[in-house]
């Protein structure tokens, strides 16, 4: 349906005005009764916004070849997110998952069949010791004492330093 009210998205879907809405499907499907088959799916009516960019080259580009492969796959998107942004779900989540991730390598100018790049050889950089902590098997780090030993109980190196650094003074 060609619309009028929609003035920003290229494109949104809605349900007819005594149909399900995306909201009481969703509550039907997680009913826990629910069967997949006997769930009723609204019925979705897709209103397009004629003045849209992506929406007149997507027009442009059918007249020119029906079966433009890039054509069929950007409605195909188009009407996905607009499903989403309705509310709706997506049937094959992957699905739609992969078209975003062509979508995305044609918008970086990536080789669409290209998947992981080589591994590169990274140099570890040593992290410097901690004067407050020693580094612990497993990765933990326990407070060290003035001594430089572990301490059992837990104790900061700043509370083993001067103890009475806390102490209330008379003079004040």
């Amino acid at each position: 349906v060609l619309s009028k009210r929609v003035t920003q998205s290229p494109c949104v879907l809605v349900a007819p005005e005594y149909g399900v809405t995306a909201n009481m499907e969703r509550i039907m499907k997680g009913q826990t009764l629910a069967e997949s088959a006997s769930v009723q799916t609204a019925k979705r009516i897709m209103e397009i916004n004629t003045r849209h960019a992506l929406v007149d080259e997507l027009r442009r580009r059918a007249k020119e070849n029906e079966d433009d492969p890039e054509a069929i796959e950007a409605a195909d998107v188009l009407y996905q997110v607009a499903a989403l942004q309705s509310g709706y779900t997506l049937d094959d989540v992957n699905h739609f998952a992969t078209q975003m991730h062509r979508t995305l390598k044609q918008s970086l100018n990536l080789d669409p069949n290209t998947n992981l790049v080589e591994e590169e050889e990274y140099v570890v950089e040593e992290e410097p010791e901690d004067p407050y902590f020693s580094a612990e098997e497993g990765g933990e780090k326990k407070p060290k004492t003035e001594s430089g030993a572990e301490e059992a109980g837990g104790a900061s190196a700043v509370e083993e330093e001067d103890p009475k650094k806390f102490e209330d003074h008379d003079d004040l």
